[in-house]
């Protein structure tokens, strides 16, 4: 009977989908313009609900700041198939005036019926939660969202599945001072 409880918590614990969190190193100091303050050679600390992986592909998180202008079917961010709430966070080591978010959808390089319909951009402040703006029925491969913050340190994007599909994301680009 043990074992058998032992068995089964550990399959609940493989199955479940970790968060994923990694901050990248800083390859040069950020612009004093408005930039794509999200670019990996910035030093980022990505942080996401989960990662699709199997034997053959992994869609980690830094593939959604690669900044590739056209990016092969595996460099993308992709969910866990076991991930029933996706989010996927870009965070920077100080505060910015961000202006916009651009998202590059899967249709964007896959077929359109996998872009993200539903999901919520909100920008991070210290001590709590900023402005946010929720998207319906979005049928944008690309798409900008104005999202006017101050003092920000990042955004929270929170994705709904389109059924069964996981969330792909190609891109996270967030622009700013």
């Amino acid at each position: 009977m043990l074992a058998g409880l032992w068995l089964w918590g550990l399959v609940v614990f493989i199955r479940r989908p970790a968060p994923f969190e990694l901050e990248l190193p800083r390859r040069r100091p950020p612009p004093a313009v408005s930039h794509n303050l999200a670019r990996w050679d910035l030093g980022p600390t990505l942080r996401a609900s989960s990662y699709y992986g199997d034997w053959i592909d992994h869609h980690h998180p830094v593939f959604a700041v690669d900044n590739q202008a056209s990016p092969d079917l595996t460099e993308k961010w992709a969910s866990a198939r076991s991930d029933e709430h996706p989010w996927i966070e870009v965070l920077w080591r100080e505060s910015h005036t961000l202006e916009r978010v651009v998202l590059r959808h899967a249709g964007n390089v896959e077929a359109g019926h996998l872009t993200a319909r539903n999901y919520r951009i909100t920008c991070l402040r210290p001590g709590g939660g900023g402005p946010e703006i929720n998207v319906q029925s979005n049928t944008e491969t690309l798409a900008s969202h104005e999202l006017p913050c101050d003092n920000a340190r990042g955004v929270r994007i929170e994705l709904e599945r389109n059924g069964t599909e996981i969330v792909r994301l190609f891109e996270v680009e967030t622009w700013g001072r």
